[in-house]
């Protein structure tokens, strides 16, 4: 009689702290804490071996809100997928010039690493290829260069898809090649100083296509544009 009991009692329990948890009555911060699970997953294992357990047990939700929430795994990177590209809208809009960009995705590269390992990964995987509706708007972002190529921001005699992708990848290289990066330029990659002093050496590279100055990097007192992507907005649930 006691068993049951104490059984009853701890049942009632665990239905009480599921009840407290805010994540059950909040489907974005739900899906905010799964996504922010999947990208360190994604980032050190892979697509291939990343494992929805893991990723559920680290958001602190159970398997099946994933499956509710994104479908399978596939549904999960995609989403993250979204998530990125989202971000690269919110830089290009709070940039002024292709020069604040750089730095911006050099910050960002080095204050979230996970999600330039996560895309490194997937990539050399060739796990699955992006969808022709994310393709057609990393061509909307191409545009948006294009028309800062008009403007004066980088050469007539450059093409700005190579630029693009050639500073896209330097912004990445030293969460993805951290040895490297210490040893060519000789500063602990993951310092707050590394980040400056790299972001402000690309800068002077990207001025120096369109044959400007670079303005003066923002005194690390002021705080940058954010580049906090929206969440994609989802039915509400009661799950």
């Amino acid at each position: 009689m006691a068993k049951k009991s104490s059984e009853r009692s701890a049942a009632a329990s665990q239905r009480r702290r599921r009840s407290a948890d805010p994540r059950r009555n909040d489907p974005e911060r739900t899906r905010r804490s799964i996504l922010a699970a999947a990208k360190e997953e994604f980032g050190r294992y892979g697509f291939k071996d990343a494992r929805v357990t893991r990723i559920a047990q680290a958001a602190g939700v159970g398997h099946q809100l994933i499956t509710y929430h994104f479908g399978s795994k596939q549904g999960l990177f995609e989403a993250l997928q979204d998530q990125w590209i989202d971000r690269h809208f919110v830089v290009e809009s709070a940039s002024d010039s292709l020069v604040a960009s750089v730095r911006e995705y050099v910050h960002w590269a080095h204050e979230d690493e996970s999600w330039a390992r996560a895309l490194t990964r997937q990539a050399l995987e060739g796990s699955f290829p992006i969808s022709d509706e994310r393709v057609a708007r990393l061509i909307e972002l191409m545009e948006k260069t294009r028309l800062r190529q008009k403007r004066g921001d980088v050469r007539e005699d450059i093409d700005v898809g190579a630029v693009s992708l050639a500073f896209f990848a330097a912004s990445i290289a030293p969460a993805i090649f951290p040895a490297f990066a210490r040893a060519f330029i000789g500063v602990d990659p993951s310092s707050a100083h590394f980040a400056e002093l790299y972001a402000e050496q690309l800068s002077r590279m990207v001025a120096a296509l369109a044959q400007t100055e670079p303005k003066p990097a923002s005194d690390p007192g002021e705080a940058r544009p954010s580049a906090t992507a929206p969440e994609p907005s989802q039915p509400d649930s009661s799950v």
